[in-house]
């Protein structure tokens, strides 16, 4: 066993609380995705093209805010975060589906799919709560011609051990929830 001396204490305490301090002040959250593939849901045959999502935001630098004036900010590019989600809950429902980084020029023919998102925020609450709030239109078109376009919204909540956590928890369960609806809905516009 090992014997800590007062001192030792005392400097391990200042040490964890400095660790804290700096954990506190981090506002970075990182955006991750993992799909949810859907139980017994409508499965896709068709081959799909997905043009990378627009961010129609009016403030695209921020991602929500804190007390104290601070600002959440994303970890890493919202659209690849947010079209990327798509592409995945596309494949988990077995859809063809290639990435067509290209926005200018000419569509692709066959089925495309593509969106925008104006609404991506974070505000927290008491006790480590995060509140997310996202909002995303989704268009489906085949041979240029527009089969389907409508807008997914959502709030949802989370706990995290810090705000950061609870941002990122709170982000990727709300895309979740609003691409599960809407993966749906595209495969269901392209039978």
């Amino acid at each position: 066993m090992i014997a800590i001396r007062p001192f030792s204490k005392f400097l391990l305490a200042a040490c964890l609380a400095f660790a804290l301090a700096g954990c506190a002040s981090n506002t970075v959250v990182p955006l991750r995705y993992t799909a949810v593939a859907p139980a017994g849901g409508t499965t896709c045959s068709q081959n799909i093209t997905l043009l990378p999502f627009t961010d129609k935001r009016s403030q695209t630098i921020t991602i929500g805010s804190l007390d104290e004036g601070k600002n959440f900010y994303a970890g890493n590019d919202v659209t690849e975060w947010i079209s990327w989600a798509m592409f995945e809950e596309l494949k988990a429902r077995g859809c063809n589906v290639r990435y067509h980084e290209k926005k200018n020029g000419a569509l692709p023919r066959g089925y495309v799919v593509s969106g925008s998102f104006d609404t991506v925020n974070i505000t927290t609450g008491t006790a480590l709560m995060a509140k997310g709030k996202l909002r995303l239109r989704v268009k489906v078109e085949k041979d240029g011609r527009v089969i389907q376009e409508q807008i997914y919204s959502g709030e949802r909540e989370n706990l995290g051990l810090t705000y950061v956590d609870a941002a990122q928890k709170v982000l990727t369960s709300t895309l979740q929830y609003l691409l599960q609806d809407a993966a749906t809905d595209v495969v269901k516009a392209t039978k």
